[in-house]
């Protein structure tokens, strides 16, 4: 667990509790205390400084550590693995885009999906190669 994320918690952290101690303390030889509404306003500028400084300092050795990523990683490919569609459905919106239609792009053989858009005119975008082509001017 490294030191240095846990260290630099203390400049937010810091920052926060004093503007908060400055806010609502006692007013001292020339400083007069701030009208409500700005020590109201600004006691919650200074709380998110405080809690972003608290997170960083517990959450410093849970991201830093390159073993807990890689275990993470793992669950998560793990989980995207169990959860993939079964093959052959009908309701799988990934198979039904790409579901051949009949039509080509001529320039890199992909075939053109359900759910393209076809101008009036018959021109088309690929959704592989992002090329323009015409379904009229195929023969």
């Amino acid at each position: 667990m490294s030191l240095f994320p846990r260290l630099m918690a203390i400049i937010p952290f810091g920052i926060g509790m004093t503007v908060l101690i400055f806010l609502w303390s006692a007013p001292f030889g020339a400083f007069h205390s701030p009208p409500l509404f700005f020590r109201v306003f600004g006691s919650f500028v200074a709380l998110t400084f405080v809690l972003t400084g608290v997170g960083i300092f517990v959450g410093a050795g849970k991201i830093g550590d390159p073993r807990l990523m890689a275990e993470k990683l793992k669950e998560m490919q793990k989980g995207l693995a169990g959860n993939q569609p079964e093959r052959g459905s009908s309701s799988d919106t990934a198979e039904a885009s790409t579901s051949k239609v009949g039509y080509d792009c001529p320039n890199c053989g992909a075939a053109l999906g359900k759910d393209a858009d076809v101008s009036p005119s018959g021109d088309v975008k690929c959704g592989y190669c992002e090329r323009w082509f015409n379904i009229h001017s195929e023969g």
